[in-house]
């Protein structure tokens, strides 16, 4: 006789409905962000801490900057080779970023190759850290911004309002 076997379905996680309103998605982000430029000035404010030890620069919008050169032993290893080395240098930086000021999944980080004056790839990497919004974005504010415009129109057009108050005077 065999053995009866118990599987449970898998079972989907229902989102919350407050999680699916694009809005709110959209204050979490800019919460996030102002977020981000407070911790930001207050490390660069520190002359102690990590960010100044590594170098760390940020611009108006708060974005991260640092050069990075790899030591001239590296200049005839592959570009691979040399990527993954970039990599163990940033290692620190990254956890910093990621695990101290706890900003793991909201920087976006980019890397740039320096050329010199023939066009010849040098080792000096600009690495740049971008905060990354997730549902702030320029399609949300557009389409936003022409839904308003058109309710605005078609009230200004018609007037929706006035008609619903009187019909709900006439109820009463």
């Amino acid at each position: 006789m065999k053995a009866k076997q118990n599987f449970k379905r898998p079972v989907k996680q229902r989102t919350p409905i407050w999680k699916k309103i694009p809005i709110i998605g959209v204050i979490r982000d800019i919460s996030n962000y102002r977020s981000w430029m407070r911790t930001i000035r207050i490390e660069a404010e520190n002359p102690n801490s990590k960010f100044n030890a590594f170098n760390l620069n940020f611009n108006y919008f708060y974005v991260l900057y640092v050069p990075v050169s790899l030591p001239e032993e590296n200049i005839n290893l592959p570009e691979h080779v040399k990527r993954l080395r970039l990599m163990e240098i940033l290692a620190p930086i990254h956890q910093y970023l990621d695990m101290d000021l706890g900003f793991a999944g909201s920087i976006v980080p980019e890397f740039n190759q320096f050329y010199d004056e023939e066009g010849n790839p040098t080792l000096t990497y600009g690495i740049i850290y971008r905060f990354a919004f997730d549902t702030l974005s320029l399609k949300w504010v557009i389409t936003r911004s022409i839904f308003t415009g058109l309710a605005i129109w078609a009230l200004v057009k018609w007037p929706i309002i006035n008609w619903a108050i009187e019909g709900i005077k006439g109820l009463f």
